[in-house]
């Protein structure tokens, strides 16, 4: 079953990509194993169609990743703010297979 969590993380990103290489939740320390998928969000979520003009647009990218702990987690980073990026933990998944 998922764990829906929305909660703001602290990640460690890669100096070559975009990608997470450890995010800190809870006050526990998770090291990435691998970007298991990614994609990028820059839709108007719910609003409505008179504010959907392009300064109103989301700029997320989103990555399911999985630990060393062999753990899945969804999380996104938000560009909403250009001057400080935030990074959101949303799911815990469960393994399949």
């Amino acid at each position: 079953m998922e764990k829906f969590l929305t909660e703001k993380i602290e990640v460690e990103q890669s100096a070559s990509s975009p990608h997470p290489v450890s995010f800190t939740w809870r006050g526990e320390v998770y090291t990435v194993a691998e970007v298991v998928e990614e994609w990028v969000d820059t839709g108007f979520g719910t609003a409505n169609e008179r504010s959907r003009v392009w300064f109103n647009r989301r700029h997320r990218r989103w990555f399911v990743v999985r630990t060393t702990a062999d753990e899945l987690f969804e999380m996104y980073k938000d560009y909403a703010d250009n001057r400080k990026f935030t990074w959101w933990l949303t799911k815990k998944l469960e393994r399949h297979g």
